[in-house]
């Protein structure tokens, strides 16, 4: 759920991470320098030092991630440190996650010192199986088939009664945070950063009218395959989680894990109008 977190004691201690992209890397390195050069007690991810200054993460303290990339990045950050507050600049092409373009570090830096900032907060999804560790999901979780192209039969059920059985590619279960993202391109709804909920997408229902649906963050979502001769592939923000076999089923509710972006206005209704509504079909590669 998004909200405000006044901030009470300064941020000073920082770790930089970034994509492999070449512009990524020189940019999160001189933001490093910058840093290092204002006094601030700043920390290189090994991807960007050359795992010189492997650390043991349970002594540091981090206050904040700068993280250089776009909206994959910053997911592949969260997974590591889920709990500490992300400022993303925007080095992909359409970064929505992302808070600042590269030319804004210095006053976004600046804005730091005042404390002129706050923190959105985002809740997570948990996942249960059977034969499974209980992972998180901070965008989605995806039942589909494993055969590419071809229908699976999907049970879903909400509080342990029966919402529908359909025939189609799949379904998305997302977070606000993943409301954004592929549940969005599948015809689900956007969830503001004020709204504390989950949406439930069919992807490509065959025969069917099975509608998106936003459930409160208390629901318990239950997804069972019903092909008698299909796994399914249980997918978690992009990657491939396990099988689903026939009469399996997963469990999805609300994670007690947060996410939690650093912002410096109220500006989801710009991002959304500049970063989705005018978004260019080539802008569509986010790393």
């Amino acid at each position: 759920m998004g909200s405000r977190c006044k901030v009470v004691s300064d941020v000073s201690h920082f770790l930089v991470t970034s994509s492999r992209r070449e512009k990524a890397v020189k940019l999160a390195l001189s933001a490093f320098n910058e840093l290092r050069e204002r006094g601030y007690n700043v920390i290189l991810d090994s991807n960007l030092d050359g795992g010189k200054e492997e650390f043991d993460e349970s002594n540091q303290q981090i206050d904040a991630i700068l993280v250089f990339g776009g909206d994959g990045t910053i997911l592949k950050t969260l997974k590591r440190w889920i709990n500490i507050p992300i400022l993303g600049i925007n080095c992909g092409r359409v970064g929505f996650l992302t808070e600042i373009e590269p030319d804004e570090l210095i006053k976004a830096i600046e804005k730091f010192e005042r404390n002129e900032f706050f923190y959105e907060k985002y809740t997570t999804l948990s996942i249960e199986s059977v034969e499974y560790p209980n992972p998180i999901a901070v965008n989605d979780i995806v039942v589909i088939s494993d055969k590419t192209g071809r229908i699976i039969t999907l049970k879903v059920s909400i509080n342990n009664k029966q919402l529908y059985t359909f025939n189609g590619d799949g379904i998305i279960i997302a977070s606000t945070t993943g409301s954004s993202a592929y549940s969005r391109s599948a015809g689900g709804p956007l969830i503001m950063p004020t709204v504390d909920a989950f949406s439930i997408v069919a992807i490509c229902p065959f025969l069917g009218r099975v509608y998106p649906l936003v459930v409160p963050p208390e629901t318990e979502i239950k997804v069972i395959n019903a092909s008698k001769y299909r796994d399914g592939n249980v997918v978690i923000d992009g990657e491939i989680y396990c099988k689903l076999k026939y009469e399996e089923s997963i469990t999805v509710t609300k994670s007690e894990k947060k996410v939690n972006f650093v912002r410096f206005s109220d500006n989801y209704v710009e991002r959304v109008r500049e970063k989705l509504l005018k978004l260019d079909p080539d802008d569509i590669n986010e790393e």
